[in-house]
């Protein structure tokens, strides 16, 4: 389903400022935004029709980002909320923004403009639509992970706090943070709803991914920012093998917050296979138990969990954002 985007530009304020990729450049018209002529178009998956375009302008990314794009643009994801904002001329898209969405929690990616087309505001415009459609549908809590670059040049007009940085060449990996006025800064808070543990599935990935950005990874020796820093691409690599059937990955849920991922290798030769859970050290055994009872299922009689043996790292305490 294609819309045009709403007037929804109350939504923020920029001055105009856009980069390389996302198509941001300190030359830019201030007032390119207005006079751009060009308007977003939000797409609603599934839209196959319109994949050969998509994948023109986001080719460069890496295996796992494309295959997770094109699942969700082409087919649709079961459970997921998710919903694209283009520039587009004719049949060629110029400009792109997503967000991935679950219950309250979003994850804003893949802002990126074509070489030739930047300098334009089409970059903004792309965020702005898809944050007044995320604030439409109810969202609370919107991730994103970008660079220290375009941190505050770019994101942080929107709304958007820095929460974790880990150092990267040839700048800094950050994780970034907007929340409406009425929540409070960590989604994992309390709930009286009871947990349910089950398989994991693609539509999960933005719970995963907040997850891992207040709560340790599975290393012990990793601080949280570098594990935090990691989280999309962890998620997604986890989504992908237990797809292939090469590990089962397993999360304990309330009410649709992800308390803790399990993942059990299912491609062993043997009676002997691994397992890995995070939070490092969680007290989930309900998650502990699952995962040994599906290893046990297909004919395991020990699972190992590595990096228990590890010692213990000191993985700091998570800060709210000032």
């Amino acid at each position: 389903m294609d819309q045009p985007a709403r007037n929804w530009a109350g939504h923020s304020r920029l001055t105009g400022y856009d980069d390389g990729g996302c198509g941001v450049s300190p030359r830019a018209n201030p007032h390119s935004l207005v006079h751009c002529g060009m308007k977003p178009l939000v797409i609603i998956p599934p839209s196959p029709a319109r994949w050969h375009s998509l994948l023109a302008l986001v080719g460069h990314k890496g295996p796992l980002w494309l295959e997770d794009i094109e699942k969700r643009f082409v087919q649709g994801v079961p459970g997921s909320q998710d919903a694209f904002a283009v520039i587009a001329n004719g049949g060629q898209f110029l400009a792109h923004a997503c967000i991935n969405k679950k219950a309250k929690i979003g994850i804003l990616g893949n802002v990126h403009t074509r070489s030739d087309h930047r300098g334009r505001g089409y970059a903004r415009l792309v965020i702005k639509a898809m944050l007044a459609w995320f604030d439409m549908v109810g969202g609370k809590w919107l991730y994103l992970g970008t660079t220290a670059d375009l941190a505050d040049g770019l994101f942080g007009k929107f709304g958007f706090k820095v929460i974790r940085r880990s150092p990267r060449e040839p700048h800094d990996g950050i994780t970034m943070l907007r929340t409406v006025a009425d929540v409070g800064y960590d989604p994992l808070g309390r709930s009286d709803a009871a947990a349910t543990t089950r398989p994991i599935s693609r539509a999960d990935w933005p719970l995963i991914v907040a997850l891992l950005q207040h709560r340790a990874g599975p290393d012990p020796r990793l601080a949280l920012d570098e594990s935090a820093v990691s989280a999309e691409l962890t998620a997604l690599e986890l989504i992908s093998q237990h797809e292939q059937g090469t590990c089962h990955v397993m999360g304990t849920f309330c009410a649709d917050r992800a308390l803790g991922v399990g993942s059990v290798a299912a491609d062993r030769i043997g009676q002997r296979t691994y397992a890995i859970l995070m939070p490092h050290g969680t007290e989930l055994p309900e998650l502990r138990e699952a995962i040994t009872a599906h290893a046990r299922s297909q004919g395991y009689t020990q699972v190992d969990f590595p990096m228990e043996t590890l010692a213990d790292g000191e993985c700091p305490a998570s800060p709210t954002p000032g």
